[in-house]
């Protein structure tokens, strides 16, 4: 096994991001969501305006397919709805209806005593530099993706 610190954090990260999913699943099971329509559900609420699929896949970090699939599937529940795009034609916005908006706040209502459970023995200043070190991971991994897009695409 590895003692490189950043290779360590890596391994946790991808341990923790699995259980978190496995978790999502089971927290989210009895509103008729997953992990993935929940994170699509929480991108839709946190943009505070209508968005298009391709807005919410990279707010997400996901495929564009991969959300237009969970979108369709969340417009033919009734938990969204698509609305005209004034800058593309083709493109959708996505926005919650009265069933969607219950669905999430039902859905932040079982994850918020869950939340403060697994932040137990963690101080602020804990989670604080966790937020922070994931962020700056995230944003090299934006910039290597982008430069290998770019590469790949000359």
């Amino acid at each position: 096994m590895s003692s490189d610190p950043i290779t360590l954090l890596i391994l946790a990260i991808m341990r923790a991001n699995s259980r978190l999913i496995l978790r999502g699943d089971q927290l989210t099971a009895p509103l008729g969501l997953t992990s993935a329509r929940w994170q699509v559900l929480g991108s839709v609420a946190e943009a505070g305006s209508a968005r298009s699929v391709s807005e919410l896949a990279r707010d997400l970090g996901v495929s564009r397919q991969g959300v237009q699939r969970i979108c369709s599937e969340l417009v033919a529940e009734g938990i969204c709805a698509y609305q005209p795009n004034p800058r593309h034609k083709r493109a959708k916005l996505v926005v919650f209806t009265a069933e969607g908006h219950r669905r999430y706040d039902r859905a932040m209502a079982v994850q918020a005593p869950w939340a403060r459970s697994l932040a137990e023995n963690l101080t602020p200043e804990q989670i604080t530099s966790a937020t922070i070190a994931l962020g700056v991971l995230t944003s090299r991994l934006e910039e290597e993706l982008e430069a290998t897009r770019t590469t790949a695409a000359e």
